[in-house]
């Protein structure tokens, strides 16, 4: 079957980073904050250095991206997250302190949300409308809270490589192969080291050429503090530059994705809630 992208494009190339910061060290340590440094320094590396170096790139490129920001990280950088907009991409909300929605109660789902859309609002001008949940992580109980928020769109699902919806809201979707962390994430006394550059450049190269042969979408989600070192920022940009350039690929943001979003696969809560049988 199909996916119907506009103007007759193959598919979608979707480009978004994740804004986060120190924020999920803060939410893990929260409880034992201790002495060492050498993690949250290296976290910060994000917002003072490496969303610069990604904004420069998708200027070279003319490519309109999506960050996924905590509310805390606006809260804390603001001219960081104004700079982002004013280099003309998208906002969506990713927590107030990158919490897990699977640690929180319905309530204080909401409630940090709401919060995190202020903090953004006051900075952009404009509610945000798209949540991205972090590290993934989700229940049931987000979608309710998603459309009281006025929230449309949700990218934190894997069920399908195109858009498709939960409860009203719709999903566009995410992949562990184009997610920078698996590859780039290290800290000290993990057993692996990081993956080179080009590995990951040819293993997303073959992503990208797999999604315009088969017609879906190929969602990349970075980190600043991963994808943002100099090195891996040209290795995106090499990598970006000709699907940009591509007339059958489309290189939207995923509020456009969810806007352009009309049809197909639906996914009911009570589908999701479905207990396993023997």
């Amino acid at each position: 079957m199909t996916y119907p992208w506009p103007d007759g494009k193959r598919a979608a190339v979707c480009f978004t980073f994740d804004f986060d910061g120190e924020s999920p060290y803060l939410w893990r340590s929260r409880d034992s904050h201790g002495p060492a440094v050498g993690e949250l320094e290296q976290r910060r590396y994000g917002p003072n250095r490496g969303v610069l170096n990604l904004l420069s790139m998708l200027d070279n490129l003319g490519l309109a991206a999506t960050a996924f920001v905590p509310g805390w990280i606006a809260h804390e950088y603001p001219d960081r997250v104004a700079e982002i907009v004013h280099k003309g991409h998208e906002l969506a909300l990713h927590g107030w302190c990158h919490e897990p929605p699977t640690h929180l109660s319905a309530d204080d789902l909401r409630r940090t949300l709401d919060r995190a859309a202020d903090e953004l609002t006051g900075i952009s001008g404009t509610r945000p409308v798209g949540y991205r949940s972090p590290s993934w992580d989700m229940s049931v109980d987000v979608f309710p809270v998603l459309r009281s928020l006025g929230v449309t769109y949700d990218s934190s699902l894997m069920g399908d490589d195109r858009p498709y919806e939960v409860d009203g809201v719709v999903e566009v979707p995410v992949d562990w192969a184009t997610d920078d962390a698996p590859y780039y994430r290290y800290v000290a006394g993990d057993p692996r080291p990081p993956a080179t550059v080009p590995e990951v450049r040819e293993g997303w190269r073959a992503e990208i050429a797999a999604a315009k042969k088969h017609g879906t979408l190929c969602m990349i989600t970075v980190h600043p503090w991963l994808s943002g070192r100099p090195a891996r920022v040209d290795a995106l940009e090499e990598l970006l530059a000709p699907v940009v350039e591509d007339a059958e690929l489309w290189t939207p943001t995923a509020g456009e994705i969810a806007a352009h979003h009309t049809g197909g696969r639906k996914v009911s809560l009570e589908n999701l809630r479905r207990p396993f049988h023997d």
